[in-house]
Order: C-alpha cells, then sequence, then structure tokens
C-alpha cells in the first residue's frame, strides 16, 4: 500500500453477522467493505435463504463479499458456548433475525453485554419499539405502509420500487448507528444496543411529502405518469422524460436559472432565454405545458448522443433511462473503477462499490468472494483454540459444518 494511503476506516473491527437475505447481509457488506472482519454466521442445514432462490444465487453474491462463513447451530449448547467466545472478541452484532428470536436463543443483547460490555448490537426489523414491534414485516409491505408505494405509483394501483430499497435503507442507516457507537465507545468504554426499522426508513424517506399533506390538508397526488404526469408535483419548468430522434428517453431537468440558460442554448430557444415570462421557477412551472412542448418538438429532431452532448456542455441536468445491461457498460462506472470484480463459477461479474469515495484510505477491493455454506469454518474455530479433533468432533455431532460444496466460486482472490 502505498504510504499515502490510510488502511480501510474499519480495519480491525471484528463483526459477527446473522442474516439472511438483502437487509442483514447489504449491512454486513458495507463493514466488510470498509474494511471490518465479517463473520456471517448461517444454520448448517438451511444457510442464508438467499443461497437457495430461484435467481441463479444473484441476491447472495450481491450482498455477501469480503466475508468468512461459519456454519453454526445456534440452538446447541455446544453451538452457543462458540458463539460464546465470538462475542467475547467482537464490536458489533449485526442481524436481521425475526422479532425475538435472538432472545428465544438466548443470545439478545442483555446476554452479550456481559459476556463483553464493549459489544455492539444492531438489529435490522420491520418496525421499531412500538404497538408494531413484534409484527414480522418486509420491504415491499414497508413501501406499501410507509407511503412511497402511493407516491411512486399511479391512482389507485401503488408500486414498489424497482430495487430492494427498504432493506439497504434500514441496514445503511444501522451501520450509521453502528459507526456512531463504535465512535462514542472511544470515549466511554461502553457498548450499545441499536435498531433500524424497515417501515420507519420508509416514513423518514417521504418527509417531505407528510410536511406538505399537513400544511395543503391533502394528500400529493401520485406521481405515476397516467395520474400526475412525469414531474408535474415538481416545482420545476423542465422535469420529465423526452423521446429522441432514435428512440432512446432522455431526462431533463431544470431546477434553476442557470439550467434554463443551458437548456436555451442547446435548443437554440434565443427568444426564451431572457424572456421575463421564464424568469424564475415559478414562472416556468406555471407554464410546464407550453414549455414541454416546444422542448419535445426539438429534441425529437435530434439523436441521443448529440442532445446529451448538447446538455453536457451546457451543464443542464440529464439522464438517459439505463436498464441493468446499460449499466455493466457505462462509462461513469468502468471508467470511474466503481466495479467490485467477483469470480463465480468462473465467470468475471461485476458489482457495484460502496457510493462513497475516499481521498486518503485505500480503495475498495474483493478480498473475499462470496463462498460456500461454512467455508471458514476450520479457520474460525482454530483462531478460537480448537484443535483439529475438536472440530472433527463438532461435524460429526451437527454442530457445526464446513461444506464441500463451492457455489461455483472460488472462497479466496488471488
Amino acid at each position: 500500500m502505498s504510504e499515502s494511503r490510510q488502511k480501510l476506516p474499519l480495519d480491525g473491527v471484528k463483526v459477527l453477522e446473522l442474516s439472511h437475505i438483502v437487509a442483514g447481509p447489504s449491512g454486513g457488506l458495507i463493514l466488510a467493505d470498509l474494511g471490518a472482519d465479517v463473520i456471517k454466521i448461517e444454520h448448517p442445514e438451511t444457510g442464508d435463504t438467499a443461497r437457495s432462490q430461484a435467481n441463479q444465487g444473484t441476491t447472495f453474491y450481491s450482498f455477501n463479499r469480503n466475508k468468512q462463513f461459519l456454519a453454526l447451530d445456534l440452538r446447541k449448547p455446544a453451538g452457543k458456548k462458540i458463539f460464546e467466545q465470538l462475542v467475547a472478541k467482537a464490536d458489533v452484532v449485526f442481524d436481521n433475525f425475526a422479532p425475538g428470536a435472538l432472545k428465544r436463543l438466548g443470545l439478545d443483547y442483555e446476554w452479550g453485554r456481559r459476556i463483553n460490555p464493549r459489544i455492539i448490537y444492531c438489529s435490522v426489523k420491520g418496525f421499531l419499539p412500538g404497538p408494531y414491534a413484534d409484527r414480522p414485516f418486509l420491504d415491499e409491505l414497508a413501501q406499501m405502509g410507509g407511503g412511497l408505494a402511493y407516491l411512486t405509483g399511479l391512482k389507485d394501483q401503488p408500486m414498489r420500487a424497482g430495487a430492494s430499497i427498504t432493506d439497504i435503507g434500514a441496514a445503511t442507516y444501522g451501520v450509521i448507528g453502528i459507526i456512531s457507537a463504535l465512535y462514542r465507545r472511544e470515549r466511554t468504554g461502553e457498548g450499545e444496543c441499536i435498531e433500524a426499522g424497515l417501515y420507519e426508513t420508509i416514513v423518514f424517506w417521504v418527509s417531505q411529502y407528510i410536511a406538505g399533506a399537513q400544511m395543503s390538508g391533502t394528500n400529493p397526488q401520485p406521481r405515476g405518469q397516467r395520474t400526475s404526469g412525469m414531474g408535474d408535483n415538481m416545482g420545476w419548468g423542465v422535469y420529465r422524460l423526452f423521446p429522441t430522434k432514435n428512440g432512446r428517453q432522455i431526462f431533463i431537468a431544470v431546477t434553476g436559472n442557470r439550467h434554463w440558460a443551458g437548456l436555451c442554448d442547446a435548443l437554440g430557444f434565443d427568444d426564451w432565454k431572457n424572456d421575463p415570462d421564464f424568469s424564475n421557477n415559478r414562472k416556468r412551472s406555471a407554464q410546464k405545458p407550453r414549455i414541454a412542448e416546444r422542448v419535445k418538438a426539438a429534441v425529437e429532431q435530434l439523436e441521443y448522443d448529440d442532445i446529451a452532448q448538447r446538455l453536457y456542455k451546457a451543464l443542464v441536468p440529464y439522464s438517459p433511462v439505463n436498464t441493468p445491461l446499460d449499466l455493466v457498460d457505462e462509462r461513469q462506472m468502468n471508467e470511474g473503477k466503481r466495479w467490485m470484480h467477483l469470480t463465480v463459477g468462473g465467470k468475471p461479474l461485476k458489482a457495484p462499490k460502496l457510493p462513497i469515495a475516499f481521498g486518503r484510505t485505500a480503495d475498495f477491493e474483493v478480498r473475499e468472494n462470496p463462498a460456500a455454506l461454512g467455508a471458514h469454518t476450520d479457520s474460525i474455530l482454530a483462531a478460537l483454540g480448537y484443535s483439529a479433533d475438536d472440530i472433527r468432533k463438532l461435524k460429526a455431532e451437527k454442530i457445526v459444518l464446513r461444506s464441500d460444496k463451492t457455489l461455483n466460486t472460488e472462497d479466496r482472490t488471488e
């Protein structure tokens, strides 16, 4: 490593991840990519549910790099003993188990802090403490209950976002809580018990619409095009999709006077550039249909690359509508070196890096590919002082497992 580059920020932080599917694993991935030593603990018989999803394992591969994998039965005394030994040396326990699951196992925060007063527990739950705290909940349900699906959809047809934004978002807030607790622990020496809620995450995200509804006394119209028009509820004169000559759509956003002047330059609207009728957002917003009609007519005469280049030079915000395969070839991601390069079944797989960049810290890298169930069981137990005979006995009793399956992926990068 260059002397000008520091270690990753969470280097040396030890995390035990008890999780499955998206919410827990995505939080563990953030911590791992930031340098933490993350041990993912799975049940020996089932493992992470994402391992058996009917999507070619893509969810598992996406959120489980840079971890070690221990298959451990936490219901058995010997399994609990191993977990106790791990907690004694750990900094964080991160989970997205069902409400009350760790308490029923006898492994909750109150137990953990007796083992290690510095331990930090963080759970991603459906709801934070309150009347619904014991309800099981999921990403899509949170988008419905939190108001996002209503806002995103059409009239009488709520729509969830295409990605698992609630799970990843709640996990990210959990990570913020963990990092805050680690910082405070440096001063106090005390751990913490943190919860992040799926439902509350969505409610937080729709804050501006909750405020607007209270001010007006009425609900906003859903954002779906058939009821409100793309961007009609936003206070901008231009904020919508336009078709280009070759059929590819482009989203153009004019949110200030500089953008307006740039758009007029890009499209040759010299008569509108300094027209007092369009001199601010309020005036332009009042004339959206008129503006949209002229912009649409101009953009339809241009190929996508042409209008994109014009808007780029004029510093006007714009974007294509990219598909996942478009993103694989996107210049920003490739030339900006924003991909993690995994190996799955001998095939290279691109996965996006965390969406942050450090100026003086080592870049993110793949230290561990997603691995088979229990792939690091032997080395983890050996580090705790278990002998080879001890490990063989634990395997025979099905307390731990090291799978011979590789999930068509290498455990370690070269």
